[in-house]
């Protein structure tokens, strides 16, 4: 996989030594198909067979080169202790595993996996209607991209992240939904929100829980460059990256977060819920959304999953504001699941981050695709014409 190099530059593209990686033109693509030309491969020596794009497979092979070491990206990606990811580390950086001995990463999953599907296939045939609107937006369907940053930090340095944001955000958009980024202590703090507005503002900018001052000054950007709206990763308070004197985490207080909320025109989403208390005092704060989530077990070892306390959150909000969750959503059937549970919309992670440094956009929008048709088939065999129609009914425990 070609891969520039900045000591040397590329002839091929008048991009002299010393360019800065975040510096690359827009306009460097592939004048065909539009892929970030970071993403091709040389022809030399290879078949056009060899290199075409082809399916989900192609790029997990691709994907499974990229971080190998830090991800075997296994046909199922559940916690399982016996995976190259998860294990105490010992202070070394967790990569895609789980903070401490990745209880918490193997909790979502099982909590998740509980769950059974009720068929139901004696009904008048329609065609299911997956769209939603949120934050007056219209999506085709009620999935959205979980906010992700850190390359450096979880994902080998596979590729820069300003390629890795551009590739979840226009990937989410050409599949009709919204992609999320976070920001990272490696990366200049407003990479994220900086790459969203150049999405023409189509994404969800999520910060760490920095300094207020520093909070309120991201919110300001975020708004300027017309952003879908903004979050705050509260249980980003917990990283172990962000532990510098200058690049620090701290957690927020009611009053913090009614600051936050009130300090812009656009939709604020708390991520990092996963109580009935904190559910409550994100309402009670203003905020457009509640982000149900334990940042993948990233964070706190021992911890529940998330399927364990989103229908009590869920109940606690009582439709006043949208939720959101995720934890371990590979298929649309996890996604029906988390609707079934309460949530309005459902949310992935890891998988788009293997799909985001492996193929960029296509392969990310590929990966909602899949998704997609597999929500379909799961509402059509448990009788759920409508989102409505979704509820816990619909679950075997």
């Amino acid at each position: 996989m070609f891969k520039y190099d900045e000591e040397r530059g590329d002839e091929k593209t008048s991009l002299p030594p010393g360019t800065k990686i975040e510096n690359i033109p827009n306009s460097w693509r592939c004048p065909v198909c539009g892929v970030n030309k970071y993403y091709l491969q040389p022809l030399d020596n290879q078949t056009k067979e060899e290199t075409e794009i082809k399916d989900l497979t192609y790029y997990r092979d691709i994907a499974r080169k990229l971080l190998t070491g830090f991800c075997g990206v296994y046909p199922v990606c559940d916690g399982d202790p016996d995976h190259i990811c998860t294990g105490q580390k010992y202070g070394a950086p967790i990569g895609l595993g789980g903070a401490g001995q990745a209880k918490t990463f193997e909790a979502n999953y099982q909590a998740l996996q509980k769950y059974r599907l009720m068929m139901r296939v004696i009904k008048a045939h329609h065609e299911p209607e997956m769209s939603i609107k949120i934050f007056e937006k219209d999506l085709k369907i009620p999935v959205m991209g979980a906010a992700l940053s850190g390359v450096k930090s979880s994902l080998k340095d596979a590729v820069p992240e300003v390629f890795f944001y551009e590739g979840l955000l226009k990937g989410a958009r050409n599949a009709g939904t919204i992609g999320m980024v976070g920001n990272t202590p490696t990366s200049p703090e407003d990479l994220g929100v900086k790459t969203v507005g150049e999405n023409q503002g189509w994404g969800i900018p999520f910060f760490k829980p920095q300094s207020q001052p520093r909070l309120l000054e991201l919110f300001e950007q975020a708004e300027k460059l017309d952003v879908l709206a903004t979050g705050v990763d509260l249980g980003g308070a917990g990283s172990t990256f962000w532990v510098t004197p200058e690049k620090q985490v701290f957690r927020k207080s009611e009053m913090e977060l009614q600051e936050l909320v009130d300090c812009t025109e656009k939709p604020v989403i708390f991520k990092g819920i996963m109580n009935t208390e904190d559910a409550a005092t994100v309402l009670d704060s203003g905020a457009s959304a509640c982000y149900v989530s334990n940042h993948g077990g990233r964070v706190l070892d021992c911890g529940q999953g998330v399927a364990e306390v989103l229908p009590e959150i869920s109940k606690e909000i009582s439709g006043k504001i949208p939720v959101l969750a995720d934890g371990t959503v590979r298929t649309g059937f996890d996604v029906l699941k988390i609707l079934a549970l309460g949530a309005d919309v459902a949310l992935i992670g890891r998988p788009l981050a293997r799909m985001a440094i492996a193929g960029g956009e296509k392969a990310v929008q590929m990966y909602f695709d899949y998704v997609k048709d597999d929500l379909r088939r799961a509402m059509i065999l448990t009788g759920c014409d409508t989102l409505q129609e979704i509820s816990e009914n619909i679950l075997i425990k």
